[in-house]
């Protein structure tokens, strides 16, 4: 474990030389985002993308080479959500592994007491708690180049890593106060329930049906819906918009396209 002042002087090192001008040139294609932001913010996102990907051990799986380009776009989409924090580097996510395509895993029910039942599952992605993140490469460079829907493998996955900041993985992230997390609780279950009515009633709206599974994935897939399609978003639930906006200390609108 490396001391806090020498990772803080190694992370304003790699911060000020950033990334380079190939990076600058293709920035667009890998955020879309990226030229909507003001000049101040496009610099600290490269700098928090260049720390992103200097700390974090990367990883090719099944046959997948992990270059610059898978890097940078992964690195430059994570570096988005947390603009607004003053320091989240994601520390305990060592590592970021990427597959060519989705993927077989092993997983895991329990019938009773007694057994358990085991089973391969296709993913596209996975966050492990203290652990590397898994993503489909597919599914990153499609967010990165355009709205793709509201779906966003990379804001996915790392919401799930923001919520595992607290001390359990619940939906609720890190929150200032005990007052802000009541509200936050409260918006979000209000939410998750009426996404379930209008569902079934074959009402659309902008958030996958995955968001309805429990708490800790309607966060997860609203965050997806808050960076990719904001103005669907707030046009849907202002409340819940608006709570997001102060979590994550910025507001998308400027970037929205619809």
């Amino acid at each position: 474990m490396l001391p806090s002042w020498f990772k803080k002087r190694r992370r304003e090192r790699v911060a000020s030389a950033g990334l380079d001008e190939e990076w600058r040139d293709r920035a667009h294609q890998l955020c879309w985002q990226y030229p909507r932001l003001d000049p101040v913010e496009q610099r600290r996102l490269e700098e928090l993308a260049a720390v992103f990907i200097a700390e974090k051990k990367w990883e090719g799986c099944g046959g997948f080479e992990v270059d610059d380009v898978v890097k940078q776009t992964i690195a430059s989409q994570v570096a988005l959500m947390t603009l607004g924090f003053d320091d989240e580097h994601f520390d305990s996510t060592m590592s970021v592994l990427v597959y060519p395509d989705a993927y077989v895993a092993r997983d895991y029910l329990a019938v009773d007491d007694h057994s358990v039942l085991e089973f391969d599952t296709a993913r596209l992605g996975e966050a492990w708690r203290r652990g590397p993140v898994v993503l489909s490469w597919p599914n990153v460079e499609a967010a990165g180049r355009g709205p793709n829907s509201g779906i966003s493998l990379v804001h996915h996955e790392f919401a799930h890593q923001l919520d595992n900041l607290s001390d359990e993985a619940n939906g609720l992230p890190p929150m200032p106060s005990h007052e802000a997390a009541r509200s936050w609780l409260t918006t979000s279950r209000n939410a998750r329930k009426r996404l379930s009515r209008e569902l079934r009633s074959g009402v659309d709206a902008p958030l996958d049906e995955y968001a309805t599974t429990n708490a800790t994935e309607f966060f997860a897939v609203a965050t997806e819906a808050f960076f990719q399609t904001p103005r669907l978003l707030k046009r849907w639930d202002g409340e819940l918009f608006t709570q997001f906006v102060g979590f994550f200390r910025q507001d998308p609108m400027r970037w929205a396209d619809r």
